[in-house]
């Protein structure tokens, strides 16, 4: 079954993504090599290592075998587990939307919204 081949700069970043040939071989090992750049597969529903690579959008982790997504802000941390990033302050769980405020260090309610969800 023809594979997704992501290409990695020498920081991890996605580069392209190809469709491998048909064929059987370990494609992501034979770019690597010809192209001496790091290759890993992908899937467009994520099943492969927790994310589609998508060009620009996500970072590979080579200690967790995983694409993810980009920090969405300097306060934020990393959980190894879920492989996702994790705001200092959970989200709020009162129906109300929210968005994150970095300069306050707190969600910030949306302010057009009238009542809960």
């Amino acid at each position: 079954m023809a594979a997704l081949i992501a290409f990695l700069d020498s920081n991890n970043e996605v580069t392209q993504v190809v469709q491998s040939p048909d064929d059987g071989q370990d494609w992501a090992a034979i770019w690597s090599e010809k192209f001496n750049c790091v290759c890993k597969e992908t899937a467009l529903d994520g099943s492969i290592r927790h994310k589609y690579a998508a060009t620009g959008d996500v970072t590979y982790y080579p200690d967790l075998d995983a694409f993810i997504s980009h920090q969405p802000f300097p306060s934020w941390s990393l959980n190894t587990t879920s492989k996702e990033w994790e705001a200092p302050i959970a989200y709020p769980d009162d129906g109300y939307r929210y968005s994150w405020d970095e300069e306050n260090g707190a969600w910030e309610r949306d302010p057009d919204q009238i009542g809960p969800e």
